[in-house]
């Protein structure tokens, strides 16, 4: 090329060999990727969907919605009553991800969701006042015990939005324990049940 970059503008590849690594293919990144959860505690789960979430956009120009479930939708999880309140979650995930990716603090939007699907399954008239957020998603991170959420999502995406669908990325539980927001809960209510004996 003219810009003396060797090549057809390959510069994910140019750039990743300076550092040894494999090129990481185009279609393997996206432009909007979304991810949503309740986030109450931030533990290893929370943290591989946000780093999955944040290593699946374009370096450049993506960005990443994170929907965090209201408090008003979480009455019937177990233990919920052990559940942080939803701006001290939403705090959790902002931090979590400014240290994460610091670079992209201006291209992250953490907002609250009120139903299953959050901003990836509204009609974009309805998100027009909420300012940074429209529905060009291209992308959804979820975890193997929500990808049915996700295949449903899509099918109200092409039959009721008349959308594309979205790519689906899931993470896999590889922690031996199984340790889940609500297995973290049940062991907190249980160590204070105890704690109230003594």
């Amino acid at each position: 090329g003219a810009g003396g970059g060797g090549g057809g503008g390959g510069t994910v590849t140019d750039a990743s060999s300076l550092f040894g690594g494999p090129a990481i293919r185009d279609r393997s990144l996206y432009d909007s990727v979304a991810v949503g959860g309740t986030f109450d505690g931030m533990h290893y789960g929370h943290r591989k969907l946000l780093t999955l979430a944040v290593s699946s956009i374009q370096p450049a120009t993506g960005k990443l919605l994170v929907g965090v479930t209201r408090d008003s939708m979480l009455a019937s999880k177990s233990y919920s009553e052990l559940i942080p309140p939803l701006d001290e979650r939403i705090r959790g995930v902002r931090d979590f991800v400014d240290r994460l990716a610091p670079g992209l603090k201006n291209r992250v939007r953490v907002v609250p969701i009120d139903d299953a699907y959050g901003p990836p399954g509204a009609d974009p008239k309805s998100l027009e006042g909420i300012k940074g957020v429209e529905n060009d998603f291209d992308a959804l991170v979820l975890s193997h015990e929500t990808l049915r959420n996700g295949m449903l999502l899509n099918e109200h995406r092409v039959k009721n939005l008349g959308l594309e669908p979205l790519a689906l990325l899931c993470t896999r539980r590889t922690e031996p324990h199984g340790m889940s927001s609500t297995a973290l809960r049940r062991m907190r209510k249980g160590i204070r049940e105890e704690a109230n004996q003594i």
